[in-house]
């Protein structure tokens, strides 16, 4: 073959498989990196199912019942409560969704963001409605283990996981590699 005997054709062939190579490898390094932290986003640390989608989820549960117990007095209260009880059942539904497989990490984390707040607007919502004893204890502890939940994600490592992927983008040839193809990034939760 003549054009292997060309010096420069075979440098240009060399340097050209050489990029390609990288580009391969660091496609599947970035691969395999944002797989880790899907799992540890979806299963946990020990891949025992105890991550953040877990504590979600158990906000999700938390939040539904707290549209339960706000649903039992929606005929006495106000538009605004009324509200308040549709934008968290969006929200939850939105949530469950990205926990599904209907979404990505970070449609997941906005959604739990939606919920934080609809969740709060509900719980003082309900402070306007004159609950019975029970339903107000209900409703102090529901929000009590909905934000100790918020708290358990803000702690979680996925968090770590998250920053080190991020911290790999910017790295060499993963910043390369992010310019020309799409990546996906990682969100850090809270």
């Amino acid at each position: 073959m003549k054009i292997l005997e060309n010096k420069l054709i075979c440098i240009i062939l060399m340097v050209v498989l050489i990029a390609g190579g990288l580009f391969i490898g660091g496609m599947k390094g970035l691969g395999s990196l944002y797989g880790d932290v899907e799992d540890v986003f979806f299963l946990g640390v020990d891949r025992d199912g105890i991550g953040v989608a877990n504590d979600m989820t158990e906000r999700v549960s938390a939040a539904t019942n707290m549209i339960t117990i706000a649903r039992k007095y929606e005929d006495k209260a106000n538009d605004t409560y009324k509200e308040a009880i549709q934008w968290l059942r969006s929200d939850v539904a939105a949530l469950e969704n990205a926990l599904g497989g209907k979404g990505d990490i970070a449609d997941a984390v906005a959604a739990n963001k939606n919920v934080d707040t609809a969740m709060t607007f509900l719980y003082n919502e309900m402070e306007h409605v004159a609950l019975s004893e029970q339903d107000e204890k209900y409703r102090q502890s529901l929000y009590a283990d909905f934000n100790s939940r918020g708290d358990t994600i803000s702690h979680d490592p996925y968090n770590q996981y998250a920053e080190k992927y991020m911290d790999a983008l910017e790295g060499f040839p993963a910043s390369l590699i992010a310019a020309v193809m799409p990546v996906k990034e990682a969100v850090v939760v809270y």
